[in-house]
Formats: C-alpha cells, sequence, structure tokens
C-alpha cells in the first residue's frame, strides 16, 4: 500500500478509535457541541471495518465478547447458530 494510503487508513482507523471510546461529535439544538454514544450505525461501520480487514475476535473468559457470548446464554435467547464455547484461554485475536 502506498503512504498516502497507509496514512489515509490509519487517520479513518483512528476516527473510528476515537469514536468508539470517546463518542461521536455532533451538534445540539442550541448550536453547542456535544459527544453522544456512537449510534448502531457508526459500530455498524467499525464492525465492517474490522470485518474488511479480516479481524476477529476469539471468545474467552477474560474478554468482552465472551462475556456478551455469556450473557446471551444466561438469557436464553435463542440465537439462529450455535455459539462457542467461553475457553478460560488468555484473550486472543486472529488477524
Amino acid at each position: 500500500m502506498s503512504d498516502n494510503l497507509n496514512t489515509i487508513s490509519d487517520l479513518f482507523d483512528s476516527v473510528l478509535l476515537d469514536m468508539l471510546k470517546n463518542g461521536r461529535e455532533t451538534v445540539d439544538e442550541d448550536g453547542d457541541r456535544v459527544r453522544i454514544p456512537p449510534s448502531a450505525a457508526d459500530l455498524n461501520i467499525v464492525r465492517q471495518r474490522l470485518r474488511d480487514c479480516g479481524i476477529t475476535a476469539m471468545p474467552t473468559a477474560n474478554n468482552p465478547i465472551g462475556s456478551i457470548i455469556e450473557e446471551m446464554k444466561n438469557r436464553g435467547m435463542k440465537i439462529h447458530r450455535e455459539l462457542p464455547d467461553v475457553s478460560d484461554e488468555a484473550d486472543a485475536a486472529v488477524g
């Protein structure tokens, strides 16, 4: 990838990370800048970026995705496919 494309990619990723950490900046009714939680559409952009880059999470007992899976199971939520068992291994990501 050229230096310019790397720079664009890094800047895009930085904007997404800032939005996840600090919320999205918008303007309220009074014209003041405020930070609000990311919308579902914002989160979908992050999800798609990770997918496009081939980044996936391996659920474990110690990471957020593992906690989400356990919570879904505890609440008896119906799912369309079998979720993996949450392991006790250290956090892992495949990229």
